[in-house]
């Protein structure tokens, strides 16, 4: 019988959303979920939410919350960190700062200025939680869905061997996408993708069987068919619907990036504009690709209105509506615990996984999931355009961790100066000066650094 620790439960939609899978997969042999959280009301609605879930599909599972995870971590075979420290405004602040320098990060929260800072403030709650988890669940996994994904897994895995897997939606969450833009049934598409994360890529992508390469590079040619076959895509609808956003949904970024390097990669057009030099060197570039809502920020920064309808239907005795999502973690703990063979790309260290990067680093590739544990597969080199690519962000993310573990300042501008988009953007000078600017911004949390 499993115990499975969430630590960052407060999130409403996630959490109820990984739990509420883990709920509905009834092999699975759950004992006990514990939620932790910093904010007491977040956390004791969400104790409740799950309390009432739990009943609605007739389980026997216990669920206990704490606000200190040590309360609640003996015991667990299973720990999912989601956390985020900082709170929306310093992360706002850090976006501004750069905007002054030209550096116009969209989302801003994986390389670059905003990505090195998001990284700094959470990266000694979690290396503590895996302190904690040596003490008192040494042989628990430890499942990371705080961004940046690879630059926190990667110090995470220089200081501990806790079992420490990253998990993205990113490859799972495009192969969706895809299949909408090639307008085909999801299960008809199958895929291998293999990279970093955020930045992986559709080495094989077929349908029913055949390479649906061809096709879908002859479908978006030009910019205009780019625009036109985005509109296919129901992940983003609700941005066409918004009358804050300035344009309608376009994956233009990441179907230009397939027709110059050959392959279509993970996670969304607005991240892949920012770790490469090409697409936010000016206004209008930013416009023409459609990538210049910072809708990530918004959302942030605006009230939690599912949050509100969940203590709405607590408040109110009503069931809650809830159905399998695409989440991994739930289906690789149904792996674990059943023998169920179950597929998901998950972040970790590449030990010869893909043999043209370096060991150093942190790769995303496809795992088998069994009551053996997680296996990640052999990959093999991946293309010289697409791994060109990857290692200039893998640069950055070497150098994020380096600065997390070894608490110097100078690896922290370093990291920046490397970083793609900045440097196509700015001078050395410069990105000092916007540098000694972000890490003032971040003083509270740098106290240690020299």
């Amino acid at each position: 019988m499993a115990k499975v620790v969430v630590i960052g439960a407060g999130s409403a939609i996630f959490a109820k959303n990984l739990l509420g899978d883990l709920i509905l997969l009834k092999d699975v042999p759950l004992e006990e979920i514990a939620l932790v959280d910093i904010n007491e009301e977040k956390l004791r609605i969400m104790e409740q939410v799950i309390c009432r879930m739990v009943k609605q599909e007739g389980r026997e599972i216990r669920v206990v919350s704490s606000t200190e995870r040590r309360d609640v971590l003996p015991g667990a075979d299973y720990v999912i960190n989601a956390i985020g420290v900082g709170g929306p405004e310093i992360y706002q602040r850090d976006l501004e700062i750069a905007d002054k320098y030209g550096v116009r990060q969209v989302v801003g929260d994986i390389i670059g200025p905003g990505g090195i800072f998001r990284m700094l403030r959470a990266y000694p709650a979690m290396r503590a939680t895996l302190e904690d988890m040596k003490e008192l669940c040494p042989d628990a996994y430890y499942f990371n869905y705080t961004n940046p994904m690879a630059g926190l897994c990667l110090a995470l895995n220089q200081v501990s061997d806790i079992k420490i897997f990253g998990f993205c939606h990113s490859v799972q969450g495009t192969a969706e996408q895809i299949a909408d833009y090639l307008g085909v049934d999801y299960d008809r598409l199958t895929y291998w993708a293999a990279g970093i994360n955020h930045m992986a890529w559709y080495l094989q992508l077929k349908v029913d069987g055949k390479d649906a390469y061809p096709q879908f590079k002859a479908a978006v040619d030009t910019m205009e068919k780019m625009h036109e076959v985005s509109e296919r895509e129901h992940g983003y609808h609700w941005i066409n619907d918004d009358p804050k956003m300035k344009y309608h949904f376009s994956d233009a970024v990441r179907m230009t990036i397939m027709q110059n390097f050959g392959y279509f990669n993970s996670e969304s057009p607005y991240h892949m504009s920012e770790y490469t030099p090409y697409f936010r060197k000016n206004e209008e570039e930013i416009r023409k690709y459609r990538v210049e809502d910072r809708w990530w920020l918004a959302h942030e920064l605006a009230n939690d209105d599912y949050y509100d309808e969940l203590v709405k239907m607590i408040e109110s005795g009503e069931d809650i509506p809830f159905e399998i999502t695409h989440e991994y973690a739930p289906k690789v703990i149904r792996g674990i615990e059943t023998g169920i063979p179950f597929r998901a790309n998950l972040n970790v260290m590449n030990t010869g996984l893909i043999t043209n990067m370096p060991n150093d680093c942190c790769v995303e590739v496809p795992c088998y999931c069994d009551s053996e544990g997680i296996h990640p597969c052999y990959v093999g080199p991946l293309p010289e355009g697409p791994l060109g690519l990857n290692m200039s962000n893998i640069s950055v993310q070497k150098l994020q961790a380096k600065a997390a573990n070894e608490k110097k300042l100078e690896w922290i501008y370093q990291s920046i100066q490397l970083d793609p988009f900045t440097a196509a953007q700015c001078t050395l000078e410069q990105i000092r000066a916007m540098t000694k600017e972000l890490i003032e911004n971040n003083r509270d949390y740098l106290t240690d650094f020299t």
